[in-house]
């Protein structure tokens, strides 16, 4: 019997999808105990970040891998698997929150904090 491989796009998928579950992790590393009244009063989180893609995307940790992937893979390619896996992302978080009871305004601005947390990180170049 032939058995069924999962295609390169798939793999590339399940990468990209271990990396964010991974930089997620350690995008709130800095965070952990410090008070919250330090967190309020930083600069940094009294605005909204506006995410922004392609060049004026911020460099972040992530993007030398997002530039190598556009290269090997090509850009169309690329943007193409990481549109599904952004998604699949956003299909999570909504399940997520239909799980929970999350009312619908909340459920808007985790997806708008995992955009812009993914620009941060490098994702969105």
């Amino acid at each position: 019997a032939a058995r069924s491989h999962p295609t390169m796009a798939a793999r590339l998928l399940l990468l990209l999808l271990a990396v964010v579950s991974a930089a997620a992790m350690h995008a709130r590393a800095p965070l952990r105990g410090m008070p919250i009244r330090h967190v309020a009063a930083s600069p940094s989180f009294t605005r909204t970040v506006v995410p922004t893609m392609g060049n004026n995307a911020p460099e972040g940790p992530f993007t030398p891998i997002v530039l190598a992937g556009k290269v090997v893979l090509g850009e169309k390619t690329f943007n193409k698997i990481r549109g599904k896996a952004i998604g699949i992302h956003s299909q999570i978080i909504t399940e997520f929150c239909e799980d929970y009871g999350v009312p619908r305004q909340m459920r808007g601005a985790l997806i708008k904090k995992a955009k812009t947390t993914g620009g941060l990180l490098g994702f969105l170049n």
